[in-house]
């Protein structure tokens, strides 16, 4: 196969530590229409995946009432949560070395591109990527496989054996696998190592070096 040029990375749980502000303001959507929230340790889950599935699957709400508290949680995420996280240590290392191969780093995350922009601004962290990729506003990039497809096409990507997926949780391996394309599993995040095994991630990277360390070797990880 062809060297790996192209490598799309999940935001929260990947790139950033994200859980404060993302169990927050799910409490607060929660309390808003009525549910009793549980410690925010137990809202975890809902670091990573597209939230509208998540209250669906967890609380039984229809997809229009999951749409409302989606849009009730934007309240306080876009005003506040969003910036009530931290890089995890090595990323900035990792990202660095990365762009020194010459490799093309783009984000592909399930939460809106915009707040995914300010995130990576506050951070200083947008002089790595080429191109953010998210939902919209208005949730209309449903899933992760969405947010692949959208940033693979915005890229111009036509080789699928030339672009690789990083994320912590399945979803991102299996929206990757729904895309076409392979993706390597992070243990430092949300995500849980029997899950992603058994959606199929190509690899796993303990830390953030490790990721690096996949790509070190002149003939590359998809050999």
């Amino acid at each position: 196969m062809e060297k790996c040029k192209y490598i799309l990375f999940d935001l929260d749980g990947t790139i950033t530590e994200s859980h404060p502000g993302i169990t927050r303001s799910v409490k607060y959507a929660l309390e808003k229409h009525g549910f009793e929230a549980p410690d925010l340790d137990a809202l975890k889950v809902f670091v990573g995946p597209p939230l509208g599935e998540m209250f669906s699957e967890i609380y039984g709400v229809s997809k229009e009432k999951a749409t409302e508290m989606v849009a009730t949680y934007r309240e306080r995420y876009t005003t506040i949560g969003k910036y009530e996280c931290n890089v995890y240590d090595g990323v900035c290392e990792m990202l660095t070395a990365l762009r020194k191969m010459g490799k093309i780093l783009c984000v592909a995350t399930s939460k809106p591109e915009s707040s995914a922009h300010d995130v990576l601004e506050h951070f200083d962290l947008l002089k790595y990527f080429d191109f953010i990729g998210g939902d919209t506003d208005k949730h209309e990039r449903k899933n992760k496989t969405a947010v692949i497809n959208y940033v693979m096409e915005k890229m111009g990507i036509e080789d699928k054996n030339d672009v690789i997926m990083v994320g912590d949780t399945h979803y991102d391996v299996l929206g990757a696998a729904e895309s076409g394309i392979k993706c390597i599993g992070v243990l430092y995040g949300y995500g849980d190592r029997e899950k992603l095994e058994e959606a199929g991630a190509y690899r796993l990277a303990e830390k953030p070096s490790d990721i690096t360390e996949m790509f070190c070797d002149e003939k590359d990880i998809l050999l």
